[in-house]
C-alpha cells in the first residue's frame, strides 16, 4: 500500500495540500494517509478532524518520508533531503518564484 504524506507549509501560507474530506477520498482509494502534526492549522483544519477522517497524525520526518508527498509550495533544500528515495512530490514548484 502506498503512503501519502500531507506536510505543513512554511511561512505565511494558509493553504494545506489536503483537507479532511480529501483525506477520506484518498483512503477510499486504498491509500494510507499521514498528516504532519499541525499541517492544517493555518487553514482551520485541526489534527482531530484529520484523525476523524482516518489519517494518522505524525511528525515531519515521517510525513516527508512517505511514498507520495503532497505540498502546496516548493520545498526547501532541507525538505528535499527528507524525501525517501524514489518518492513522488506533488505540488506547485513555481521555478520562477523567488522565496
Amino acid at each position: 500500500m502506498n503512503r501519502i504524506g500531507i506536510v505543513a507549509e512554511l511561512g505565511q501560507e494558509t493553504r494545506v495540500a489536503a483537507t479532511p474530506v480529501t483525506v477520506g477520498k484518498l483512503l477510499e482509494l486504498g491509500y494510507e494517509v499521514v498528516v504532519e502534526k499541525g499541517a492544517g492549522e493555518a487553514a482551520s483544519f485541526r489534527d482531530d478532524a484529520y484523525e476523524a477522517a482516518g489519517a494518522l497524525i505524525v511528525g515531519a520526518d515521517e510525513a516527508w518520508g512517505s511514498d507520495v508527498v503532497l505540498r502546496v509550495n516548493p520545498p526547501t533544500e532541507e525538505e528535499i533531503g527528507r524525501l525517501a528515495d524514489g518518492a513522488t512530490l506533488i505540488g506547485s514548484l513555481s521555478p520562477a518564484q523567488v522565496l
